[in-house]
């Protein structure tokens, strides 16, 4: 592991495994599922990983009861989440993706899109060329 700057609260499980320079403002990790975390990642302030769920399928009571679901988060390299961005267990955010503030993500975000809402879906892409560019260049914040 390389680099890792917390520069505001964070709580992270055992299950979390993070990359090389990796910038948390404020990250929040619950649950029992895994997660991994890729290098050159940054969060916002007051990010939430929920990786555990209630089993309201199969559970011992109404409307929950004590039995649990865990799912996986993936984040891959160089992605960028705004502030208070909720990720749900089961989610993937590809390489290269922008998370706008605010924005709930629930299963996979494509490579280098910029998504954004509640569920999070794309708005628009990076330039994949000058990403591609910077990216063979070393040039990571």
């Amino acid at each position: 592991m390389g680099l890792v700057r917390a520069n505001g609260f964070c709580r992270m499980t055992r299950n979390t495994h993070v990359g090389s320079n990796v910038h948390f403002n404020g990250m929040e990790i619950r649950g029992e599922g895994v997660v991994r975390i890729g290098d050159n990642f940054h969060s916002g302030r007051g990010c939430l990983f929920i990786t555990s769920f209630h089993d309201y399928d199969r559970g011992d009571a109404i409307p929950y009861g004590r039995s649990y679901v865990h799912k996986a988060i993936i984040i891959e390299d160089n992605v960028w989440l705004g502030d208070r961005v909720i990720v749900l267990g089961g989610s993937v955010i590809r390489e290269g993706a922008i998370i706008q503030a605010g924005s709930v993500v629930i299963g996979e975000v494509p490579k280098c899109a910029i998504v954004g809402g509640h569920p999070a879906t794309p708005f628009k892409w990076r330039d994949m060329e000058h990403y591609e560019r910077l990216k063979a260049q070393g040039h990571f914040h």
